[in-house]
């Protein structure tokens, strides 16, 4: 007599092909979102590499452009002094006793010695 107690014979399905293929596609999509970063990455390590020296030589014309431009402010200060001076009414008889040694009649030169 065959025994009646039979194990139930559990049918497997066939893994539909769209199912399949939906498992796979987050792995798919994270690995082309992933290689698309890394691609982008190193375009713009390279590009950053490229630019370096440029910014530096950039540097170096702007520090140079600074010291001209110190010197010219303390050329200007220093003219515009003298021009201040030069034409300043209260002190025009001392720019010329300065400049061409012209002394007025009421003054007399005193020389001291020992």
């Amino acid at each position: 007599m065959p025994s009646s107690t039979r194990t139930p014979v559990r049918r497997q399905r066939r893994a539909d092909p769209l199912r399949r293929l939906a498992r796979h596609t987050v792995a798919i999509e994270l690995g082309a979102r992933l290689g698309v970063n890394v691609f982008l990455i190193s375009v713009a390590a390279v590009s950053l590499g490229r630019l370096l020296p440029y910014l530096q030589s950039q540097v170096q014309q702007l520090e140079v452009a600074r010291a001209e431009l110190a010197q010219a402010e303390a050329a200007n200060t220093r003219l515009r002094a003298d021009f201040d001076r030069y034409f300043d009414p209260a002190q025009a008889g001392r720019v010329i006793q300065e400049q061409t040694g012209y002394r007025s009649r009421s003054e007399r030169q005193v020389v001291w010695t020992d």
